[in-house]
């Protein structure tokens, strides 16, 4: 790693970021979430809602909420991150079986508290992830 000239600290194997092109956007995509076909799964810290469609083009784009009543914008924003983080670094969970069946996924994490550590989230995000991977099948079955 080697820090260029703005003191930022860039790699050789290029960005690490997740890409907006993979972040779920618009106010049609967000109230298709909140309808009563959605599938909704908690844990402790967060809700994940989802929604699969037989589409094939757009892939798996992932949403991230966290409420005004939760707290301060530089607060929110700070979950978001974690939010965003631990589901970058975990999202082939979905990307790969979701290909595999030609499905289009969109779904959002929604922070059910701001006070949540990074390791408590990311326990969360992968377990929530998982268990999406593994209702996959069942899913594509019911509605083929």
């Amino acid at each position: 790693m080697t820090k260029d000239r703005s003191n930022h600290s860039s790699t050789s194997d290029g960005d690490f970021s997740l890409p907006r092109a993979k972040i779920l956007r618009g106010r049609k995509n967000f109230q298709r979430l909140f309808e009563r076909d959605v599938r909704i799964l908690r844990s402790n810290h967060l809700q994940l809602r989802y929604h699969l469609t037989d589409d094939p083009s757009f892939g798996c784009l992932m949403g991230f909420i966290v409420k005004k009543s939760l707290g301060d914008a530089h607060k929110r924003n700070r979950m978001k991150r974690l939010l965003r983080e631990a589901y970058r670094l975990h999202q082939y969970m979905l990307s790969d079986p979701l290909h595999q069946i030609q499905r289009t996924f969109h779904g959002a994490f929604m922070a059910k508290n701001i006070h949540a550590t990074f390791d408590e989230i990311e326990q969360d995000v992968t377990a929530l992830l998982a268990q999406v991977r593994d209702q996959l099948p069942t899913i594509s079955s019911d509605n083929s």
